[in-house]
C-alpha cells in the first residue's frame, strides 16, 4: 500500500527469543547418553551429577572412567555443539513474532556462535516459520560478531526497510552498533536475574543503552505501528 513504510525487527536468539539455559539442559543430556558407559553410571545420574555441580565438564573429568578412557573436555563439547537439541518455543515468543508478522514486519535473528550450534537451536525451536533463512544473521557465517558493525550492516543489505529494531537482552554488544546505525534498541529485561552476563548499566556509556526496555516480549508488536 502506497505510504506504508518498511519496518525490520532484529531479535538476539539466546536468552531473548528462548532461555539458554534450556538448551544447556538438552547439551548436557546429549553428553550423558554419549559417555554414561565410561563413567559407570546411567545416563540420567551422569545428568545429574553434571547438572548439580559448578563446571559440569570438569566434573566429568574427574570421574576415574573417564579419566582411563582419556577423555578430554574437547570430547565433551563436540557432542554438546553438534547435537540436535529438543526445544519449545516459549508461548509468549511465538504469541509476539506472530503477530509482528501478521502487521507486515520483517523478521530476522543476530546472533553470536558456530553454525551448526545456533542453527540446530533455531531448527529445534521452528522459529524457520517466521523468519527466512536470508533474514538469520550468525556471526560465524558473516565472520564478525556484534562486538562489531557487520553483522547488522549484513542484514541491512540483505533486508531493506525504514526503520530497524534490534531486541536483546546483552548490553554489552546487542545495543551500541544498532544505536550508532539509527536502529531502535529494545532490552528485554531479565526478569529471574538468570542470565550472563549482567544486566546492569551502570558502568556503560550511554551508547550501550538501549532506548527502551521491555518485560515481555508481547509488548512489541504495541511498539511497532505503522510508520
Amino acid at each position: 500500500m502506497k505510504g506504508v513504510r518498511k519496518i525490520c525487527m532484529a531479535f538476539d536468539l539466546d536468552d531473548t527469543l528462548f532461555k539458554e539455559r534450556e538448551y544447556v539442559k538438552t547439551g548436557w543430556r546429549a553428553v550423558a547418553e554419549a559417555f554414561y558407559t565410561f563413567a559407570d553410571m546411567s545416563a540420567e545420574e551422569l545428568y545429574n551429577l553434571m547438572a548439580s555441580a559448578p563446571d559440569a565438564f570438569d566434573a566429568l573429568i574427574a570421574i576415574p572412567g573417564i579419566k582411563s578412557a582419556n577423555l578430554q573436555i574437547a570430547d565433551f563439547l563436540g557432542v554438546y555443539r553438534a547435537h540436535k537439541p529438543t526445544l519449545t518455543l516459549p508461548h509468549d515468543t511465538e504469541l509476539a513474532l506472530h503477530r509482528l508478522s501478521e502487521r507486515g514486519v520483517a523478521l530476522a535473528i543476530i546472533t553470536d556462535g558456530r553454525t551448526l550450534t545456533q542453527r540446530n537451536k533455531i531448527e529445534a525451536l521452528g522459529l524457520d516459520k517466521f523468519i527466512p533463512s536470508d533474514n538469520i544473521i550468525v556471526s560465524e557465517e558473516v565472520g564478525a560478531d556484534k562486538l562489531t558493525p557487520e553483522p547488522f550492516k549484513c542484514l541491512m543489505t540483505r533486508q531493506s526497510a525504514d526503520r530497524y529494531y534490534m531486541v536483546g537482552d546483552n548490553p554489552i554488544k546487542d545495543f551500541y552498533h544498532p544505536n550508532l546505525l539509527g536502529w531502535t534498541s529494545i532490552m528485554l529485561r531479565d526478569r529471574e536475574g538468570i542470565n550472563v552476563p549482567s544486566q546492569s548499566l551502570d558502568d556503560k556509556e550511554p551508547d550501550y543503552w538501549p532506548q527502551i526496555f521491555i518485560d515481555n516480549l508481547t509488548q512489541l508488536p504495541d511498539l511497532c505501528l505503522p510508520l
